[in-house]
């Protein structure tokens, strides 16, 4: 589960990276990490909540509540109130931890784009197309990956016997 959200993420990363770079107007260079801004950081951290990012790092907590539940909860029923209770006190400090990778992934958007390019992303997920795109994102993520999957074994298959045959021309036996 945990790695399929992570897959998740590094979908949603390259498809949020694919979006600016259809735009036609030449590349703005990126500022150095000493001249980023309060304002420039906050563009990225913009950025990263208007793109669905954020929300890949929020439903940690879900899973995490959801998985202590289930294995905890079913072995040992008798301390089930207090397992909810503690698992409710956690919520603070797993939003304390979400805040801080929506900060420190803003960081590396304001690293990395322009604050005008970063506000120009934003507004583009905060746009009627960007908020289909993301209503319809974890969805087609979710279809990516299943796609992926078999792709990958395949492609990697494939690129090996391809290397093989190159290596048997060159007098190679693997």
């Amino acid at each position: 589960m945990f790695r399929h959200h992570l897959a998740g993420v590094a979908v949603g990363l390259a498809l949020v990276f694919a979006v600016p770079a259809q735009a036609q107007a030449p590349a703005a260079t990126p500022a150095p990490a000493s001249a980023v801004t309060a304002s420039h950081l906050q563009a990225g951290r913009d950025v990263v909540i208007s793109s669905g990012i954020a929300q890949s790092f929020e439903s940690i907590y879900g899973e995490f509540r959801d998985r202590v539940r289930q294995i905890v909860g079913t072995t040992r029923p008798e301390i089930q109130k207090d397992l909810n209770e503690v698992i409710d006190t956690l919520k603070p400090e797993s939003d304390q931890k979400i805040a801080e990778m929506i900060t420190a992934a803003g960081e590396v958007f304001a690293k990395k784009m322009t604050e005008s390019d970063l506000k120009e992303v934003a507004a583009f997920f905060k746009s009627p197309v960007g908020l289909r795109y993301n209503a319809f994102r974890p969805q087609a993520i979710d279809e990516i990956f299943v796609v992926l999957q078999p792709w990958t074994l395949q492609t990697s298959n494939f690129l090996f016997d391809r290397f093989s045959q190159e290596m048997r021309k060159r007098g190679h036996q693997l």
